[in-house]
């Protein structure tokens, strides 16, 4: 890892000098993953550049792993000639992939260029969503009817399964391609020559339909510990398959989006590595004036309690205080909430169990913080009931903040909003409502105690 950070910073230094022969050395020395890495850093000529010094086997490997910015930016300047040969050497899933960036006519004829059953393959996984398990499955894979014996069975792979890479498991299918089954690799070669597929394999497999979300299908091939899984049709018809190196992706993904959007904010590439700042800038506003308006809100109740401020002014030291602990303890729970639903460990009709246990833990953690604060607020200002008044407030409001954070992310789900963008913005200026009007309000009933 360290050599390939080396010769990434070896090649950048290239790039200046303009000295293409040697960053062609440099490159036949590095990983296609680092050779990504290193694209997705460049401006875009110098992508293009460095893109254009790659044969079509690494260009295959290392186009799959750049951003969808930097690809639809190399994609501009690659021949037409070379844009095929590089398709050609994909795997179907990856290669649905690049296709949908193009424009039709261009897909068109790629499609038109490439191995025809490729071709066919990879015009069916475009019409399914991006995000599902039809957008992310590779057409690829080892079947076998489950009719036939072992030897056969055997014989039938060495035939039609070098166009297969990497895999585990056998998909066993019935006479119509519905899937029957699963037989793991090791189980077919230990058995015997003549056992029929149908009494060696396990029937009844983990399987998902083609529709279902690819969150979902990451969830289920990580809670069964699978390697791969069947994607069927809704008449039990196998598709292809979902691996887990598509699965790292997808939750690689989607655990970047779920924190973007915790923030009010769209896709890492474009934040990133985006040009169009005028559309960045509209995606983030809304969010902002949602805390803008939280805020005014909060001078507005300052205002509104001005008497008691003005009477004990020793009670805006900890105005910070309650609102900022408040609001960190917000986002510590909807973050779990949200990621709790986003991997389908905690649904709707759980909600009331997790309400009870994050008020449980709110309370528990406002007591601690509100004896700090109650212990330290009359050594600062030398008025006692201050402390009381300070440390129930904390309790009372981080114990709220506790139940706004579990609550908020579970309306959300409950009008079928993606609830990963009620933290952050909601969560917080709602917190920061709530601290003010507990805190001044206990103080204007305690007043006359620390005036």
């Amino acid at each position: 890892m360290t050599e390939g950070k080396e010769n990434i910073t070896e090649i950048q230094s290239l790039i200046e000098l303009n000295k293409v022969e040697e960053i062609a050395g440099c490159l036949s020395k590095l990983h296609p993953a680092d050779i990504a890495i290193l694209i997705n850093s460049l401006e875009k000529s110098e992508k293009r550049e460095i893109f254009a010094l790659l044969d079509v086997e690494t260009a295959s490997e290392v186009i799959v792993k750049v951003d969808d910015t930097s690809i639809r930016q190399i994609l501009y300047n690659v021949s037409r000639e070379k844009l095929v040969r590089i398709v050609d050497q994909m795997e179907t899933d990856d290669a649905a992939d690049i296709i949908g960036l193009l424009s039709d006519d261009k897909a068109k004829s790629i499609l038109g260029e490439i191995d025809q059953e490729d071709s066919r393959q990879v015009q069916k996984l475009l019409r399914y969503g991006k995000e599902t398990a039809g957008g992310i499955m590779q057409a690829e894979l080892v079947s076998v009817v489950d009719s036939i014996t072992v030897e056969a069975a055997i014989n039938h792979i060495r035939s039609f399964g070098k166009e297969v890479e990497d895999f585990h498991n056998v998909f066993v299918t019935d006479d119509k391609n519905r899937l029957t089954g699963i037989l793991p690799l090791r189980r077919l070669i230990l058995a015997n020559s003549n056992t029929r597929i149908s009494d060696v394999m396990t029937v009844d497999p983990v399987k998902v339909d083609v529709d279902v979300d690819q969150e979902e299908v990451a969830g289920i091939i990580q809670k069964y510990d699978l390697i791969s899984i069947p994607v069927t049709d809704s008449s039990g018809t196998l598709l292809g398959r979902v691996t887990i190196d598509d699965v790292v992706d997808v939750m690689e993904e989607e655990t970047s989006e779920d924190f973007l959007k915790m923030g009010g904010m769209g896709e890492i590439e474009e934040l990133v590595y985006g040009p169009k700042v005028l559309r960045i800038s509209q995606k983030r506003l809304p969010w902002l004036l949602i805390n803008l308006a939280g805020g005014l809100i909060t001078g507005y109740l300052m205002w509104f309690f001005e008497m008691t401020i003005r009477d004990a002014l020793a009670l805006v030291t900890f105005i910070p205080v309650i609102t900022g602990m408040g609001g960190n303890v917000g986002i510590q729970t909807s973050s779990i909430v949200v990621r709790g639903m986003a991997i389908g460990r905690i649904d709707l009709t759980q909600i009331g169990s997790v309400l009870f246990k994050e008020v449980r833990i709110g309370a528990i953690m406002g007591f601690a913080c509100g004896g700090v604060v109650g212990l330290v607020a009359p050594f600062w200002h030398g008025t006692p009931v201050l402390g009381l008044i300070v440390g129930f407030a904390m309790f009372i409001a981080i114990t709220v903040a506790s139940t706004i954070g579990t609550l908020i992310p579970a309306v959300f789900k409950r009008l079928n909003i993606d609830p990963a963008i009620a933290s952050g913005p909601f969560v917080t200026t709602a917190n920061d409502i709530t601290g003010i009007v507990i805190y001044l309000s206990t103080a204007t009933v305690f007043l006359k105690y620390i005036v």
